[in-house]
C-alpha cells in the first residue's frame, strides 16, 4: 500500500520521516518539487486562459464616458455622436491603465513573497502494510500534511 502526502518543506517533514522510520516503516521517498523559475506568460491564447482579462475595466469605463459625454454632447460644440466617441476612446484607455497599474502592484507585491523565501512543496510517499495505514495516516496528519492520498 502507498500513501502520498504533501508537505511545505520545513522541519516538519524530517520529523515526519523520523517518526516513520521509529515506527518500524523504511519505505520512504521524497520529491522536492521546482518553484516556477520564470514569469509566467501575460497574454492569453485561445487554449489557455488564466482568467486575467485587461479590457474589462475599459469596457465598463468607456460606456459610462460615453454615456455622460453623449449626453453632454447635446449642450457642448460638436454633437453627442463626437463626444461620445470621445467619452467611450478616454474610458476604455483610462480602464486598460488602471488594470496593468493593478497588475503591476500585484506582480510586484507576488515576486517579493517569493524572494522572502518562498519553499517548494515535497511529495512525500510512504510504502507500508495494510495494518500499519491508519497508523501512518495519524503521523502525516498530526505533521501538518497539506493532502493526503492512498493505492493500493
Amino acid at each position: 500500500m502507498q500513501i502520498f502526502a504533501t508537505y511545505e518543506y520545513s522541519s516538519l517533514l524530517e520529523i515526519v520521516i523520523t517518526e516513520l522510520e521509529q515506527k518500524g516503516i523504511t519505505e520512504i521517498y521524497a520529491v522536492p518539487l521546482e518553484l516556477r523559475k520564470k514569469e509566467p506568460r501575460l497574454m492569453d491564447s485561445i487554449h489557455r486562459s488564466d482568467g486575467l482579462s485587461f479590457i474589462d475595466k475599459g469596457m465598463i469605463f468607456g460606456f459610462m464616458l460615453s454615456t455622460i459625454g453623449a449626453s453632454k454632447g447635446f449642450v457642448w460644440a460638436g454633437g453627442p455622436v463626437v463626444w461620445g466617441l470621445a467619452g467611450a476612446v478616454t474610458g476604455f484607455g483610462l480602464g486598460i491603465v488602471l488594470n496593468w497599474i493593478i497588475y503591476l502592484v500585484k506582480r510586484h507585491k507576488n515576486q517579493n513573497e517569493i524572494r522572502k523565501g518562498k519553499k517548494g512543496d515535497v511529495i512525500l510517499i510512504v510504502t507500508c502494510e495494510e495494518n500499519q495505514i491508519s497508523v501512518v495516516e495519524d503521523i502525516l496528519w498530526d505533521h501538518k500534511a497539506l493532502g493526503l492520498a492512498k493505492t493500493r
